[in-house]
């Protein structure tokens, strides 16, 4: 597993993801930005000043989802899974229904949690996730079918 292809492939389908994210914020009159959700919960726990936070909120939103891109790569070097639309559409979506179970619990265990429409975020969060997935998956076929063409030029 290259680590190198997981973290291109998690930076692009994370900013992909918040970028959406971000324009559903902008167009529902929210913030349903995700990195900035997790800085203020953070915020609101801690000591750290809001720029702390801000950092930490980005830092963990990247993170996870390094976590999903490397869960993905895992899968299709298994063989489990194509590096194809529908899959990544079907990977964004499963890991979607999880971190909206995560966010819910989350949202329920915190003793301040920032008021956001519920229903309307996680609704959001799991459309992000597909964009995710579908996002991760082009940079992974992108890299594969390079490898391919480097291969056959050797």
């Amino acid at each position: 597993m290259n680590i190198k292809d997981i973290l291109i492939a998690s930076f692009t389908g994370t900013t992909v993801m918040t970028l959406f994210s971000e324009t559903v914020s902008h167009l529902m009159d929210a913030n349903y930005n995700e990195a900035e959700i997790l800085a203020k919960l953070i915020k609101r726990v801690s000591k750290a000043s809001k720029r702390q936070s801000t950092v930490a909120g980005w830092a963990l939103h990247y993170l996870v989802g390094t976590s999903f891109a490397a869960t993905y790569k895992a899968l299709l070097e298994k063989g489990s899974l194509k590096p194809n639309l529908i899959n990544g559409a079907l990977f964004g979506g499963i890991s979607g229904l999880g971190g909206a179970a995560i966010w819910h619990s989350t949202f329920k265990a915190h003793p301040n949690p920032p008021g956001v429409n519920l229903k309307n975020y996680y609704t959001q969060l799991v459309i992000a996730h597909v964009i995710f997935g579908v996002a991760t998956t082009l940079v992974f076929q992108n890299i594969h079918c390079k490898k391919e063409i480097d291969a056959g030029n050797a």
